[in-house]
């Protein structure tokens, strides 16, 4: 496995070239991790750009924040018509 400089991103064994994945948040940084994410999103950033700006999957971003008990905003912009 190799590893890039200054990260805790792996590469992937067996997988396809060039993809990596992040270590799985354990304890005090996956505390640290939920903390920071709580804080940026009460301060109105989106799911998508904490997972984008911590490396993150949006699903994990989206757990974590519900982990730490945030109240999740609902949907902005108009959804498209029914029928």
């Amino acid at each position: 496995m190799s590893e890039t400089t200054g990260t805790t991103v792996k590469s992937r064994i067996g997988s396809r070239r060039g993809s990596e994945y992040r270590p799985r948040l354990r304890g005090d940084e996956r505390e640290e991790m939920r903390r920071t994410l709580a804080k940026k999103y009460g301060a109105g950033a989106s799911i998508r750009t904490l997972a984008s700006e911590h490396s993150l999957s949006y699903g994990l971003t989206r757990h974590l924040l519900v982990e730490a008990k945030v109240t999740l905003r609902g949907r902005s912009g108009q959804r498209k018509g029914r029928g």
